[in-house]
């Protein structure tokens, strides 16, 4: 019977910790805003240039369906 008893307390024990530790976190913490900076996608003409001229020596005809993009700072 002492044996069940410290069991049963031990088991108690476990399942309160483990609801302790599993409640509030990261939903009570509110991260602060990032400052995002002005940016915008650009399509980047010197890589398309220097692919389509490596392109050309070869004889290859290329068709770009997604042209390469690079990430530019907004001018305001």
């Amino acid at each position: 019977m002492n044996r069940f008893v410290r069991m049963a307390v031990l088991t108690v024990s476990m399942l309160g910790l483990a609801a302790c530790a599993s409640s509030g976190g990261s939903t009570t913490y509110n991260e602060p805003a990032k400052q995002q900076q002005a940016t915008r996608m650009d399509s980047d003409d010197a890589y398309m240039a220097r692919v389509e001229a490596y392109a050309r020596r070869r004889g290859i005809d290329l068709t770009w369906v997604n042209p390469p993009k690079k990430i530019v700072a907004k001018q305001e």
